[in-house]
């Protein structure tokens, strides 16, 4: 399978906090036509975690509408419960999503054998790729390489990885199923290892570059994907897609 670049899809609001659906379809007409391979929507970037599941089906089905076939959809779907989660997968798949990526429970300390239990649940579910998201530094508990490998072994279709270790990204990648690289300053040498794709945030700004790394293996895009990243935290992101999308929203969803 060739290397792809998986946006993590921003979300839009309107002034009244309204998931803004007319946005959000001209920034994914804007990501098609940069040659982008497909769209994450709901995740870290996409505020998932403060979307109500209702809202996050909306923005799964408008991402489908908007995208219309020409690429899929992988929608972010992970809840602290695996009764919400599960939920909330077939949900997303019956709109139209191709995939499902779920990160791993967050708020309680979990062990091994309850992370396990839940991906197991979630895969037994639904008729459809999943994807664990592990990203230790928000959830608080860890997905190790042994689960990974045992899940592949059950059905996980693959790994977003944003443990921003490298160590840990080989380890994932030994386990022989798909990875997708989670961190932007990673992208080219997770790529060179072996990677599946990543899933970029920065994507949504500076889709062009992202295609670069994908298709020459690159170190000048690579460098000015750092640069960027420093200049353009998650704070930053709507503010930069505004520039060049007419019309979107910078607002984000309170706390944030």
């Amino acid at each position: 399978m060739a290397a792809r670049v998986v946006v993590a899809l921003l979300t839009p609001f309107r002034s009244s906090g309204e998931p803004d659906e007319r946005a959000l379809a001209a920034h994914v007409e804007r990501l098609v036509e940069a040659g982008v391979d497909a769209l994450m929507p709901c995740g870290t970037t996409g505020e998932g975690a403060l979307l109500e599941p209702d809202e996050v089906v909306r923005v799964v089905a408008a991402t489908v509408r908007a995208a219309d076939g020409r690429l899929p959809v992988q929608a972010h779907v992970g809840r602290p419960s695996t009764r919400g989660t599960v939920e909330l997968a077939r949900r997303a798949l019956g709109e139209g999503a191709a995939a499902v990526s779920a990160v791993v429970p967050y708020f309680y300390a979990l062990g091994d054998e309850q992370v396990l239990a839940h991906y197991r649940a979630l895969v037994r579910a639904v008729d459809a790729p999943v994807y664990a998201y592990t990203i230790p530094a928000r959830t608080g508990n860890d997905l190790p390489a042994s689960s990974v490998r045992l899940l592949g072994s059950e059905g996980l279709a693959g790994v977003k990885d944003s443990t921003k270790s490298l160590e840990r990204h080989r380890e994932y990648l030994e386990t022989g199923i798909d990875v997708l690289v989670g961190t932007d300053a990673f992208v080219l040498e997770a790529l060179r290892l072996g990677a599946g794709g990543c899933v970029s945030a920065l994507a949504n700004v500076r889709p062009d570059l992202l295609c670069a790394i994908r298709d020459r293996l690159d170190e000048a895009p690579q460098a000015e994907v750092v640069a960027l990243r420093e200049r353009l935290p998650m704070r930053a992101l709507k503010a930069a897609v505004a520039e060049v999308v007419p019309g979107y929203p910078t607002e984000y969803r309170a706390p944030l």
